[in-house]
């Protein structure tokens, strides 16, 4: 099920890589054709031209009235002659214009008009560069289809209804599959409201994985009847409440109740706004396909969409920047070791990876606008199958978004954003687990200088609730639970518009506070690149080397050591 489950999601974001990719359903829009010009008025000055018949020479130029005498300047036939219309929409054709007219046309010219307002959206893309592969933004596209956008409309009543649904429709699949905390009764739900909250002592995965993967169905019930974010993260919360005391024979359990509405509203706002970036990337009335891809993305979002048409979309919903990169590939090699009471090593490979890193709204980007949660986000995720990894796969889930924040400036030019960032990270290399919801002030900054482009993410955060533990079982539980504290450094270098090259690092310190007792300490570092061959298309290799001590209350203390080194086929994808 925990396969099933990440693997849909990253089989939907694959989806969202062949969308982007291949225009989903319709072919890209081009400017409107050019109309052709008139055949331009012979001029009164000048002579019939010798098409006509008439000899070629032509009368002079009288100078102006207002100008010094000076000779008759007589203009050549091909000034005169009829010109072919312009080969391409825009283009201006080269004509021969005697000094005499030019001056007497300046003497009778308008005076210059005032600055042309341009429109918002398309404004930040004037002048913008970035060494990296990136399409057009579609409001670049004078045909770009953005519609009338109906007056959003916001239907709290009906979205209750929808988490209420969901959360019976989940438990009516337990119950049926005879799971046996399903199988509740009126006693079990008068017990739930007895017995007090507790840390349950369920699977690391459907702790930490599978409950956000539940929060963002609830939570996207919501937001995709056109409740904002905050009000459908306390629609999310009320579902993990209601599951968590009706739908359990378990006492209910805080664990799930930070982990459902919390990690699952900041997954859920990342799919959310991926789903309108497929839906919106072609105009206000997408094609078939789009809405398919968008549907595989946010499945919650698109029954609405079936059931409700454009009622709660409102306005188009697309970043001014972003970038994606989606890989298939292989883990090639790697080795676990661990090492405590019960010593062991291993070597992994090879295991077919997929992989996706998508940044919305890239910093650095002229004129960006931060005004809600999550316009700007980065998304990670990767998944690793074969061999032993079948069992137990390699996975990673990463999620980091800005809360509120401003953009900053590095001189005269556009320099990246800082603010208050929120993230839930979810990391499984085959012989431990660390995940966390945490937050706290970063800083992105961005800069080029000629054929380099420099990006660096710098983000401290207070883990509320954060667990780490191994895949080899110390009694009830094998891993921490309790409060802890995250650094993270993101290094990406862009060398002209073929390389990139990222170094990412990451510490996490995670007590043991609230269940084991003792303390997590886990250090995560990857090195990749990626080198463009050929358009959209790339090659990219990453490593990733992680390292875990972990201290246990009447147990000797236990590291871990992991690396893996993937190759990859990527594409690449933004504007």
């Amino acid at each position: 099920m925990r396969i099933v489950l990440i693997g849909r999601t990253l089989v939907a974001v694959a989806a969202f890589a062949l969308a982007t990719a291949a225009g989903a359903d319709q072919a890209s829009q081009q400017c409107p054709p050019a109309p052709t010009c008139p055949p331009c008025p012979p001029c009164p000055n000048t002579g019939p031209t010798p098409s006509s018949g008439a000899p070629a020479s032509a009368t002079a130029v009288p100078a102006p009235t207002n100008a010094a005498p000076a000779s008759p300047t007589v203009e050549p036939p091909s000034a005169t002659a009829a010109q072919s219309p312009p080969t391409r929409f825009g283009a201006v054709p080269t004509t021969s214009v005697p000094a005499s007219v030019a001056a007497q046309a300046a003497a009778m010219a308008d005076p210059p008009s005032s600055t042309v307002n341009l429109p918002t959206l398309s404004a930040p893309t004037l002048g913008y560069a970035p060494l990296r592969y990136r399409l057009s933004s579609p409001y670049s596209n004078p045909a770009f289809d953005t519609g009338v956008a109906e007056p959003k409309h916001k239907a709290y009543v009906l979205a209750l209804g929808e988490v209420v649904g969901i959360d019976l429709a989940i438990w009516g699949w337990d119950y049926l599959t005879g799971a046996p905390f399903a199988q509740i009764n009126s006693q079990t739900i008068s017990d739930n409201f007895h017995k007090g909250w507790i840390i349950d002592t369920d699977d690391f995965w459907a702790n930490s994985l599978m409950h956000p993967v539940h929060g963002n169905l609830t939570f996207n019930a919501a937001r995709s009847l056109g409740l904002n974010f905050y009000e459908s993260f306390a629609y999310s919360f009320l579902g993990s409440y209601l599951w968590e005391q009706f739908l359990e024979i378990q006492p209910p359990s805080i664990n799930d109740m930070v982990n459902t509405p919390f990690g699952g509203s900041l997954l859920g706002e990342a799919l959310f706004r991926m789903s309108r970036l497929i839906l919106d990337g072609n105009g206000y009335s997408p094609g078939f396909l789009r809405q398919f891809f968008a549907f595989l993305i946010n499945p919650v979002g698109g029954l609405n969409r079936l059931a409700f048409g454009n009622k709660y979309r409102g306005e188009l919903l697309l970043p001014d920047s972003w970038m994606g990169e989606f890989r298939f590939g292989a883990v090639l090699a790697g080795s676990n070791h661990t090492s405590g009471a019960a010593a062991s090593g291993v070597s992994i490979g090879p295991w077919f990876s997929i992989a996706a890193r998508i940044v919305y709204n890239v910093p650095g980007t002229p004129g960006l606008v931060l005004e809600k949660p999550f316009d700007h986000f980065d998304f990670d995720a990767s998944l690793a199958l074969g061999g032993s990894a079948a069992a137990q796969p390699s996975a990673s889930l990463r999620i980091r978004g800005l809360v509120v924040g401003n953009t900053l400036s590095l001189g005269d030019e556009p320099g990246g954003l800082w603010g208050l960032f929120t993230s839930y990270d979810f990391i499984a290399p085959q012989v431990y687990r660390v995940q966390g919801f945490g937050a706290g002030p970063g800083v992105a900054l961005a800069k080029r200088w000629g054929w380099f482009e420099q990006h660096a993410t710098f983000v401290a955060e207070f883990l509320p609730w954060a667990g780490g533990g191994t895949t080899q079982a110390l009694g009830v539980r094998d891993y921490h639970y309790g409060p802890g504290v995250n650094a993270v450094v993101e290094l990406r270098s862009h060398i002209t518009d073929r390389w990139i090259v990222r170094l990412e690092g990451r510490q996490y310190w995670i007590s043991g506070w609230y269940s084991s007792g003792q303390s997590e300490n886990i250090s995560y570092l990857r090195t990749g690149t990626t080198v463009r061959i050929y358009g959209m298309h790339a090659v990219a290799a990453a490593f990733d080397w992680s390292y875990r001590q972990a201290r246990y209350p009447f147990q000797p203390d236990i590291t871990n050591r992991a690396t893996l080194f993937s190759l990859f086929y990527s594409i690449l994808q933004g504007w």
